[in-house]
């Protein structure tokens, strides 16, 4: 059975403000108390999945009001040794979700075309420079995953916006990307703030919405808050 966990690395951001995450409000330039970032670690048949990667650079952090959080020590409690990643999966290019790519050199790489795209055209050298040393699989609109994660292009939030599907216990989850800010887009079916196609970021919601989908986000403190916590910013989600 797998096993997933969240990792929240970081917090605070000067720019998440809730009219970045929910589309149509008037609690413009309101900051998000605890703007959160996290990405997943999943085990599944004693190898490891990263989806996403989350940043390190602290001149980056100074200048986005992120405070860089150390998990390293939690990661070593919990597992006992640093996970040793055969596989990161991409959501979209965006740097916190890519930057520390480099890390994992050596393990295969999934991503959108989009993904790629973007970032051999506007990423970081050290970002590009791994990319040159993985295994890559690029995918156009949709693909399985070791045959537990649904990996699809939305192309709402950016156009290389993508998210994934699973089951686990009959559970129907969703690791969203930034499609989905915060679990309320989802549970109340509103709308990100941040998007390239209104369109599809709006089709994306309402279908988990109905379908009622359970969100994992990437910004969002309730994960850390709602799920069994291992260490302080360390949960098991699954």
């Amino acid at each position: 059975m797998m096993r997933l966990y969240a990792i929240r690395y970081a917090e605070n951001f000067k720019y998440g403000t809730y009219d970045s995450v929910y589309r149509n409000i008037e609690e413009n330039g309101k900051r998000i108390e605890k703007f959160a970032f996290l990405y997943y670690l999943a085990e599944h048949k004693g190898k490891y999945m990263l989806i996403d990667t989350g940043f390190r650079d602290k001149t980056l952090a100074t200048n986005m009001g992120v405070t860089l959080l150390d998990v390293e020590q939690g990661l070593l409690n919990v597992f006992g040794k640093m996970p040793q990643i055969h596989k990161v999966i991409l959501t979209h290019s965006h740097w916190d979700h890519v930057n520390n790519l480099d890390l994992y050199q050596g393990a295969s790489v999934v991503m959108s075309q989009a993904t790629y795209n973007s970032i051999m055209q506007e990423g970081e050298i050290a970002v590009k420079s791994a990319l040159h040393k993985c295994s890559i699989t690029l995918v156009d609109d949709e693909i399985w995953i070791d045959d537990i994660f649904y990996f699809r292009v939305i192309g709402g939030h950016t156009l290389d916006s993508s998210v994934i599907y699973f089951e686990v216990n009959e559970k129907n989850y969703v690791i969203t990307g930034d499609e989905c800010y915060l679990c309320d887009n989802a549970v109340k079916n509103k709308p990100i703030g941040i998007c390239v196609n209104a369109k599809k970021n709006e089709e994306f919601i309402d279908k988990i919405y109905r379908e009622k989908w359970i969100p994992l986000p990437f910004h969002d403190k309730k994960i850390i808050n709602q799920y069994r916590r291992l260490s302080a910013n360390i949960v098991q989600v699954i």
